[in-house]
């Protein structure tokens, strides 16, 4: 008998980065992880990723007592390790056992690696072959240290880290074989096509986030005319299906080669300035990606 297939919209997962809760540093304002989760389950997310590292606690009884609250469980952490200096190896291991064993404990979903230049997300710079193979034996360290957790590592993509734009793609994916996620907004900003990604690398995806974009704000970013923080406050991440990224497009190509993974909903804010600390406010965008992702 053939497997019954769960429609998308029941497998979206919610994401803290939709309400401004973001583990880059000096983001802006951080809204308490109760009120994160209570809009994600009202909005009937069905799971959730820890947000930054410590953000729903530091212990395993903490991390449990909030997910277990919402009934939410936690499928992914994203965690940010610099992986290109040998030097700074034993940094890198201590926090990937930290986050490896929290997620360990609380559930069994992704370790997501983001690749940055160091604690404070400083300026990429061009590596070194010696630094790609750096980079390369550290994932290989990962999932080691991942596999002794029971859980699994994905790279994550993302603007301001060392695997951004498609040259970075092509170098990792040549040169490693690590496991990816397919993050469609990251993708798109840094030069790749998601779609495209989606249909050559399936075979290596096991984890996916949705992001929409405004490519006419990401060029700015792009051309360094703003930050990354500027972008997404001039509203760079959208609503799914409001921006330039073929979602549903990468999302067809993943149903159809059998994905039967979680929808990670991304639409990346800050609270900055003067703007209200109002959580529904992010809600109701979220609300909107959802009602573009039931049409599919």
């Amino acid at each position: 008998m053939a497997k019954t297939r769960v429609a998308v919209v029941d497998r979206l997962v919610g994401n803290p980065i939709s309400w401004g809760v973001c583990e880059v540093p000096d983001w802006g304002f951080q809204l308490d992880a109760r009120t994160v989760l209570g809009e994600m389950k009202a909005v009937g997310l069905k799971a959730t990723e820890q947000g930054p590292v410590g953000y729903l606690g530091t212990t395993p009884d903490e991390v449990a007592k909030v997910a277990d609250e919402f009934g939410l469980p936690i499928v992914g952490a994203f965690v940010p390790l610099i992986m290109h200096d040998v030097a700074q190896r034993e940094k890198m291991r201590k926090a990937a056992h930290f986050s490896a064993g929290l997620l360990g404990a609380t559930g069994k979903g992704f370790f997501i690696t983001a690749v940055v230049v160091d604690e404070g997300w400083g300026k990429r710079f061009k590596l070194s072959d010696a630094q790609w193979q750096a980079m390369f034996d550290g994932f290989n360290e990962i999932d080691e240290i991942c596999a002794g957790y029971g859980i699994k590592q994905v790279l994550h993509p993302h603007l301001n880290t060392l695997v951004e734009t498609q040259d970075d793609v092509n170098r990792v994916l040549a040169g490693s074989d690590v496991r990816w996620l397919l993050d469609t907004g990251h993708l798109q900003i840094g030069g790749t096509d998601p779609v495209k990604f989606a249909r050559e690398n399936f075979s290596r995806i096991d984890h996916f986030h949705v992001k929409d974009a405004t490519m006419s704000i990401a060029k700015k970013f792009l051309a360094g005319e703003i930050t990354l923080m500027e972008a997404t406050r001039d509203g760079v991440f959208c609503a799914a299906g409001d921006g330039d990224v073929k979602i549903a497009e990468a999302i067809e190509v993943m149903e159809s080669n059998g994905y039967d993974g979680w929808y990670v909903l991304e639409q990346d804010m800050a609270i900055v300035g003067d703007q209200p600390r109002d959580a529904k406010i992010s809600t109701a965008g979220v609300r909107r990606s959802i009602d573009f992702l039931a049409k599919l």
